[in-house]
């Protein structure tokens, strides 16, 4: 097979092999990225996200919450009322707390504690009389009148006493307990609707403000919850429950609201929420009582998490999972633009295009927060860069490899940046040929025949190969290509098989410069009386992989050759360096000195040519080269203007 032959087959393919890479990136950053959705380090980034969102819209006023918490907190247990109290004994407390409540105005109460002791049945271990029968009778009571709107906690681990469960009746009793994601936080609350059957603490307050809450939801806090929901200490509720302006303090709190009581003592109940790096609310603008609130910690108290799941269903500040199919076409999208990045640009601007498809994924994700969705954010930004990637290993791997060998094997041809265009162009003539228009130049070694019967053949062999060499490198670097040697003759190509935008003007360039190596060569050749003949045409011809089924050439072919070559006969007979037909001619600009030098038909063509030079020096043959006449140098040149 044919280097040429070879060349063809590579392009052939090369289209196939980009589509394979393209598909497989496309594959790989799909896939890739639909792993990325709920993985351990995406909730971390939807954290900054709510972050990032609380910074930008962050409220002066925000706005009041549906949700209200009365803790018990250190402040409380250290009372003067409370300080001889063990927390097991506390249910009156509780019980006077949350009629309070009631009576303010509270739609619904929940107790984040399991109450799974009764001091009624505490007996003397001694006499093992029951001394505190009846203590808990305020709080059962409380229970019992106000089924419906009160409920108090259990766990997988622990249940109330049966006393309290008989109480608050089988829909008093709810799972207070809340599921975190794989990281470990908290960020999401799935109803199990109807919501007033719901074995959840969480769906039995939302029941109890008529909440339609179904689907599955992600919380979306504003502020750090410990310094945002409104707060009241115990303490506080049970001395605003004894004077008038207390209770009217009591029902601002209450009115309308949903009221739990819980821990918020220190490394009690607490869990990671998705508000660890939100701002502080300021405490000008939080609704606290006169004892304050708790010092912030890194962890949330379970009251807090259980309160703005609820106060989150209820105020709209909610996202779902996206409609089935959103994240798949997410990532089919952008694994497209990452394969695309990765085939089509250098690897030096991949970073960027990895910082900006990040970029764009984690915006997806910040903005469908505004139409409700949580668009999981690692899916677009982790497709984008593996179909980048893939691309990118699969370009440097295959394709540049490739073209590497294309330039190796084409490079004596072409010049290798010409190759390299070719190759990531894909412009080459199909197996066949196709019809270019070109310019076709002949190079002659003028002087050849007398030069080789003189000299020995490895000197004849060393004068053309120098000659040569020279002469290629001009025309690779002037866009050409070189065809063949022809014994003492070079024939080169402007615009085939690569596209040259002006192939006259660069195919004369390069004769130009060919002329003014002359002297050069012969210093190199030790042949003075070595010259140089070029004759240029320029038009259709049929270019490609031209021969038979056991050998084939890649060649231009057809009369626009043939006359380039009839051409330079006539630069023969007019001892000029230089020869071009008139459609060259006429395509160079205005400031070349093109001149007539001859007009007819030539051998073979039915039709006159008009054939020209530049008349500069250099085109001139000296006298005693061929017949030794010399020019006439006396006579001003005519110039040929061609309209333009």
């Amino acid at each position: 097979m044919t280097a040429d032959r070879r060349i063809s087959d590579q392009f052939t393919s090369r289209k196939r092999l980009v589509v394979a890479i393209a598909i497989l990136a496309i594959a790989a950053g799909t896939l890739l990225g639909l792993t990325a959705d709920k993985a351990i380090w995406e909730g971390w980034v939807t954290d900054r996200i709510f972050q990032l969102r609380a910074h930008l819209f962050k409220s002066d006023a925000p706005p009041p919450s549906p949700v209200a918490v009365v803790g018990l907190d250190q402040v409380s247990l250290d009372s003067k009322r409370l300080a001889t109290v063990p927390r097991v004994f506390m249910t009156p407390v509780f019980a006077e707390a949350g009629q309070a409540i009631l009576d303010a105005g509270a739609v619904g109460v929940g107790y984040d504690f399991v109450f799974a002791f009764s001091a009624d049945s505490f007996a003397d271990p001694n006499s093992g009389e029951a001394r505190l029968r009846g203590f808990d009778r305020p709080f059962l009571g409380f229970l019992y009148r106000n089924r419906g709107k009160v409920f108090v906690s259990r766990t997988s681990t622990g249940v109330p006493h049966r006393s309290v469960s008989a109480a608050a009746g089988a829909s008093g009793v709810r799972y207070a307990e809340v599921t975190p994601d794989n990281d470990g936080v908290v960020r999401r609350h799935t109803p199990q609707p109807p919501l007033d059957e719901s074995p959840l603490l969480i769906d039995a307050l939302l029941a109890s403000v008529r909440s339609s809450a179904s689907d599955s939801y992600v919380a979306v806090p504003e502020n750090r919850l410990a310094t945002s929901l409104p707060y009241l200490s115990l303490l506080d509720v049970l001395a605003m429950a004894e004077t008038e302006t207390g209770r009217e303090k009591l029902r601002d709190f209450a009115t309308g609201r949903v009221v739990l009581f819980g821990s918020t003592m220190p490394n009690e109940d607490e869990h990671l929420y998705s508000d660890r790096f939100l701002p502080w609310l300021p405490d000008t603008l939080a609704e606290t009582g006169e004892s304050g609130r708790p010092y912030v910690r890194h962890a949330t108290a379970g009251v807090y998490v259980l309160a703005d799941l609820i106060g989150a269903a209820l105020s709209g500040r909610t996202a779902l999972d996206p409609p089935p199919g959103t994240l798949s076409v997410i990532a089919v999208l952008f694994a497209i633009f990452g394969a695309c990045a990765g085939l089509l640009l250098p690897l030096s601007v991949l970073p960027i295009v990895a910082a900006i498809g990040m970029s764009a994924g984690l915006s997806l994700s910040f903005v469908g927060l505004d139409f409700g969705y949580l668009l999981a954010p690692g899916v677009a930004p982790v497709a984008a860069i593996s179909g980048m990637v893939v691309a990118a290993i699969g370009k440097v791997g295959v394709l540049q490899r490739r073209q590497r060998s294309l330039v190796r094997l084409f490079g004596h041809y072409l010049s290798p940046d010409v190759i390299q265009q070719m190759a990531q162009s894909e412009e080459l003539p199909e197996l066949g040929g196709e019809t270019r228009y070109v310019v076709v130049a002949f190079i002659d070694i003028v002087g050849f025949t007398k030069m080789s019967e003189r000299l020995p053949d490895h000197e004849v062999v060393r004068v053309v190969n120098t000659s040569f060499d020279a002469i290629g490198q001009v025309i690779t670097k002037h866009g050409g290509y070189i065809d063949k040697y022809i014994g003492d003759a070079i024939m080169a190509v402007w615009n085939a098989p690569n596209t040259v935008e002006f192939p006259e003007q660069a195919a004369v360039d390069a004769s130009r410069e060919i002329v003014e190596l002359l002297d050069g060569i012969r210093s190199q050749t030790g042949q003075t009386a070595l010259d140089l003949r070029i004759a240029l045409n320029s038009g259709p011809v049929l270019v490609g992989d031209i021969g038979g089924q056991h050998r084939r050439s890649f060649t231009v072919m057809g009369t626009t050759v043939n006359t380039a070559s009839r051409i330079e006969s006539v630069a023969k007979d007019k001892k000029v360096r230089l020869a071009v037909n008139d459609t060259v001619a006429s395509k160079l600009p205005e400031d070349y000195p093109v001149k007539k030098i001859w007009s007819g038909q030539l051998r073979g063509l039915s039709h006159d040519t008009h054939v020209f030079t530049l008349d500069v020096p250099a085109m001139y043959m000296e006298p005693d080269k061929e017949t030794g006449d010399q020019k006439d140098r006396r006579q001003p040149p005519k110039l040929v203007k061609f309209p333009r």
